[in-house]
């Protein structure tokens, strides 16, 4: 077990991801019309998944790095973000208490 996941206490992603549309299975949504599945989140970075790639673990969504102006669209690994550990101490989680949400009712 990794430190990030002993630190964390749950279950980095939820038992079911086939709700989550594939990859470019949205392209012809509008953004604020997207639906945002999963939320991860640390200090002030938030990451929220609208598409995901589950046999490689590569999503695409919107992420707020503590800074509204240079917030993005873009893809995300969550290996890699799973295994983010900040001070020893503090983890990227999942928002265990997250529903899924138009982008427009987020930002």
């Amino acid at each position: 077990m990794s430190t990030a996941d002993a630190l964390r206490g749950h279950d980095w992603l939820p038992d079911r991801l086939d709700p989550i549309p594939d990859l470019y299975a949205t392209e012809a949504v509008p953004l604020a019309d997207k639906l945002l599945h999963l939320h991860f989140f640390v200090g002030s970075c938030d990451w929220w998944v609208a598409e995901l790639d589950g046999d490689r673990r590569i999503a695409f969504g919107y992420v707020n790095l503590g800074d509204d102006q240079n917030a993005e669209w873009g893809y995300m690994d969550l290996t890699e973000l799973r295994g983010i550990v900040v001070h020893d101490c503090f983890v990227v989680e999942r928002d265990l208490d997250w529903t899924p949400a138009k982008v427009g009712d987020v930002r």
